[in-house]
């Protein structure tokens, strides 16, 4: 019964502020997370804000959590409505930067899509680049996916080549309205990191993951051009929190922004938090996500793995062992985490439920 704090921006404890909790359905993990986010914008005053990718519709029904966080909802695929949000936006539109970006989006396209192969990845590169040239002399000089789709179709036809993934893939995300484009009467935002959103993704039966990926790369490259977040008192200032649920749909992808933003958003104040259903989910031979979260919470689940607990908690073998049927039979918000003193290998508490705080 004792309360334990988390002390999530302290540099002197902590190296970082990423967080990881894991559990199956319906063991609290949510509630935990809507507990935690709720606590940091009321107790930073607002200053530091969210991006939550919402899988299942249901945070983004909660109008008490949206009350309480002041945050704006966008729900894709329902009332038409679409992200404030270009991802062809670039700090700079000279020819290096414009073919960079179009080849990172390529092959985060083909990071998602198993039938991208290296001639759809080369003719969106080269789709990509052509919309830009196509918008130089206006005063937007950025594209829209309308755009893409156009310069991707007419080099199709000029090739005598047939409809493959990737014009499906830019077909939908040009009908679907899921991004800002040209002919909307207001301008895509120009920033990110300081405005809290709520992106409901759950009535998407495709694309998921890519406007997730295209919301990251946007974040990221944003993050690059952001000073160092001010330090006061040992406590670092967090901006913007990506708040990845369902986050095993991510984790087995190589998603290069996202593990750029794990490595070097400290610095900036961007965090990254995730949900997801095991400690297995982070173990990825690509990428060591367990060694970059400075805090994780284990909920009650079932086939976890030994290595996982004990790179997870960093405790020893054995007691990663002997965790394995205690974390099977959890119950509801019941946790298992790191512990604050050097001579425990971890502790154990009850976490506290959004709805019986607010």
């Amino acid at each position: 019964n004792d309360p334990l704090t988390m002390e999530l921006n302290n540099t002197q404890k902590h190296a970082n502020s990423h967080l990881a909790i894991m559990g199956k359905p319906g063991v609290g993990k949510t509630q935990f997370l809507l507990k935690i986010l709720a606590d940091i914008r009321v107790q930073s005053s607002y200053q530091t804000n969210f991006i939550f990718f919402d899988y299942k519709g249901d945070v983004v029904d909660n109008d008490g959590f949206i009350d309480v966080t002041r945050s704006r909802t966008y729900r894709l695929l329902q009332n038409n409505e679409s992200l404030p949000i270009n991802p062809f936006v670039l700090p700079a539109y000279d020819e290096q930067s414009i073919q960079v970006s179009a080849r990172e989006k390529a092959e985060s396209f083909a990071s998602i899509n198993s039938k991208f192969g290296v001639v759809q990845k080369g003719a969106l590169t080269e789709a990509i680049m052509a919309a830009y040239a196509k918008r130089a002399s206006s005063k937007d000089p950025y594209p829209d996916f309308q755009d893409v789709l156009e310069m991707a179709t007419m080099a199709y036809e000029e090739e005598g080549k047939r409809d493959d993934s990737l014009i499906e893939v830019l077909r939908d995300l040009a009908n679907f309205n899921l991004f800002w484009s040209h002919g909307h009467s207001v301008k895509p935002i120009d920033k990110l990191s300081n405005r809290s959103m709520i992106i409901d993704v759950h009535a998407m039966p495709v694309l998921k993951e890519l406007v997730g990926y295209l919301v990251i790369e946007r974040l990221y490259k944003e993050m690059t051009n952001l000073p160092d977040s001010p330090i006061k008192d040992g406590r670092r200032t967090l901006r913007t929190i990506l708040v990845i649920d369902e986050a095993h749909n991510y984790l087995g992808q190589k998603n290069i922004f996202l593990q750029r933003i794990i490595r070097e958003g400290r610095s900036k104040g961007i965090v990254v938090f995730f949900a997801s259903q095991s400690p297995n989910d982070y173990q990825q031979k690509f990428f060591n996500f367990q060694e970059l979260l400075e805090f994780a919470y284990i909920f009650q689940c079932e086939g976890v793995s030994a290595s996982s607990i004990q790179d997870i908690l960093g405790c020893g073998n054995k007691t990663a062992k002997d965790l394995q049927s205690e974390v099977a039979r959890l119950e509801p918000f019941q946790v298992i985490s790191r512990s604050g003193v050097k001579t425990e290998e971890f502790v154990k508490f009850a976490a506290e439920p959004y709805y019986k705080n607010y």
